[in-house]
């Protein structure tokens, strides 16, 4: 062509790929206008067509080139070729995972937008600029700078120096979608959100796992695996899970032992009620799991403070190294990376 596009032509799946667009949704197409920006409906959008066609074609083939341009007939096999290759992309790292007993949400056609709290990402990003930057400023003893404030208001630390900030962690989150935590679903799932958000953003390499109970088969999903990025792919997969169920989490940690004997993270994360349907084997499996260095965290959902502290009391006697509790759902995300970083 005449515009001097051919590097960006050749370079569009590269560049899909870096930009994490999803190409079905992503493809350059006329979309014409209101005055007021507002998307026209099919009606007008074919008057549009025609207005197109009128110029490029002679006036007795018009209507027959606009009805030929509204049905898509003739790029019907080029989009059912994009769908495949979309499910491949879609389904990359995925394939293997049911081998082990567990299961991929595997609609996409679902909106995800309702579990994303811009908000809580935003201030979660926002507490761990520092990490991300990779160093901060603090009060010691000795350092490379006088600090003058420190000293005129009898501090007892005077300099400042530069401290080297870093999170060399693999981290495995296990989600608990038992019937207990449905009153609270939404704020559960977008807290979650916002603690992958944030993990992804200080550049550490996690995967999510979730679990719910379907007519008395335990269910446990692959949200992300290890080796794939975080994207809106996995938020879809997520918002699929719905709370039913008990907790059978001593099952759930035997379907998911072969597969973080492969991933070898250095913590097991798992939000759950803190009610276990058999105490004694969860004991088991999690006395397994830090025998394979494995450092396991529970973390507590209460409905309220007094929720929270009779969870956190039941978390006490299941071996877990850390063993905590929230009643506000927002306080997550925070709470996890206060953990990786002790």
């Amino acid at each position: 062509n005449n515009y001097s596009t051919e590097w960006v032509e050749q370079h569009i799946p590269k560049l899909i790929k870096i930009l994490e667009l999803d190409p079905l949704v992503s493809i350059p197409v006329l979309a014409p206008r209101t005055r007021v920006g507002a998307s026209l409906n099919q009606s007008d959008l074919l008057k549009q067509v025609e207005k197109v066609v009128r110029m490029r074609h002679k006036k007795e083939n018009m209507e027959e080139k606009t009805k030929e341009i509204y049905e898509g007939h003739d790029v019907l096999r080029e989009f059912e070729t994009l769908v495949k290759e979309s499910k491949k992309t879609e389904n990359k790292g995925y394939e293997s995972l049911e081998d082990f007993g567990l299961s991929v949400p595997e609609k996409m056609d679902v909106d995800e937008t309702q579990i994303y709290d811009i908000d809580l990402i935003r201030k979660v990003k926002a507490a761990f600029r520092d990490w991300k930057t990779g160093w901060v400023e603090r009060h010691d003893e000795t350092g490379d700078e006088f600090d003058v404030e420190s000293y005129i208001e009898a501090l007892p630390k005077n300099f400042l120096s530069d401290f080297r900030l870093s999170i060399k962690t693999k981290v495995a989150i296990l989600l608990d979608h038992s019937s207990s935590i449905a009153d609270v679903e939404l704020e559960y799932k977008q807290a979650t959100i916002a603690l992958c958000e944030g993990l992804h953003y200080l550049g550490i390499k996690f995967a999510v796992y979730a679990f719910s109970t379907d007519k008395r088969q335990v269910k446990c999903w692959v949200i992300k695996p290890p080796n794939i990025k975080w994207s809106v792919v996995s938020a879809r997969r997520l918002v699929q899970i719905r709370a039913s169920g008990g907790t059978p989490l001593a099952e759930v940690y035997g379907l998911l032992e072969p597969v973080l004997k492969s991933f070898k993270p250095d913590i097991l994360v798992t939000l759950t009620d803190g009610e276990p349907s058999d105490f004694d084997s969860v004991r088991t499996m999690v006395l397994t799991y830090r025998k394979m260095g494995i450092r396991m965290v529970a973390i507590g959902v209460g409905r309220n403070v007094n929720d929270s502290v009779g969870i956190g009391h039941n978390l006490k006697y299941l071996n877990y190294e850390k063993a905590i509790s929230v009643s506000r759902l927002q306080d997550i995300p925070k709470k996890v990376i206060k953990l990786l970083r002790s």
